[in-house]
């Protein structure tokens, strides 16, 4: 009797109305997915229609082109290359091409393009910041902070009293790491250097101007080193010297010249 009753409980009391619900729940759910799908595809055949239509729509040829930040760069070159994308569709335009056309200019270190809705291609022009210049084949050219020898000595320029480097290739690198070092933390000594020439494997022969007189350093602490000469020269009233040698790690040599030599000896005779 209770196991007759139990049974009775958990059987549907109408299969047939249970199984039209789960199917209307089934047909309900399909609904919405191709409601869903078809909403999908009319957002996507109107994108497709709309990319086409911006891609031959002459509305959207380039006529304007809008140049800044050039300063050192030849606005000539520039329009050269900027004008070969007049009339050329805007969306259309590859922008690591135009990158690509206008890099072959040698102060144009980047640029940045923009788009400009219906028809302006902005072009902004970054260029290179020069921190020496490099002996090249009797020419003297601007290096950039990468060592990129870049663009030839010009008046209009200027900057003929940055440093000079005699080098190439990695030791052309490791020369302008050197003053990009120094010009990033220490002017006035950057300041003071007229030439630099790399001396294997390690370091340098610097010609410093207020010394009138090469100083050979490692880069290592050569800031600090170099304040320190300084210090031992001015206790010694700044006899000319013929060079002075920073690569050691506990002295400094200075090597002076006679009438150097003959300075200090007063100077102690003095005191």
């Amino acid at each position: 009797m209770t196991t007759e009753t139990a049974s009775r409980f958990f059987r549907p009391s109408d299969v047939a109305s249970l199984r039209r619900n789960q199917r209307q729940i089934q047909i309900a759910r399909l609904m919405i997915v191709l409601r869903n799908a078809a909403v999908l595809a009319v957002f996507i055949a109107a994108g497709i229609w709309g990319w086409q239509h911006t891609q031959s729509d002459a509305r959207f040829a380039v006529k304007h082109i809008e140049i800044e930040g050039e300063v050192h760069t030849p606005r000539a070159a520039v329009d050269r290359v900027a004008q070969h994308y007049i009339g050329l569709n805007l969306f259309q335009i590859d922008i690591a091409r135009v990158q690509h056309d206008l890099g072959g200019a040698g102060w144009i270190s980047r640029i940045n393009i923009e788009k400009k809705l219906p028809d302006t291609l902005r072009i902004k022009i970054i260029e290179r910041t020069p921190v020496a210049l490099v002996r090249a084949g009797g020419r003297l050219l601007y290096a950039d902070e990468n060592g990129t020898a870049f663009a030839e000595l010009s008046p209009a320029a200027g900057d003929d009293d940055l440093p000079i480097i005699d080098a190439e290739g990695d030791e052309l690198t490791r020369a302008v790491a050197l003053l990009r070092e120094l010009r990033a933390h220490d002017r006035e000594i950057y300041s003071r250097i007229s030439e630099v020439r790399p001396v294997a494997p390690r370091g340098f022969a610097i010609f410093d101007r207020a010394l009138g007189a090469f100083v050979y350093a490692d880069a290592d602490a050569v800031s600090a080193k170099w304040r320190s000469l300084y210090a031992i020269l001015r206790a010694e009233n700044n006899p000319p010297i013929e060079y002075a040698d920073l690569r050691f790690a506990d002295r400094v040599i200075v090597k002076m010249t006679r009438e150097g030599e003959a300075s200090c000896r007063e100077l102690k005779k003095s005191t």
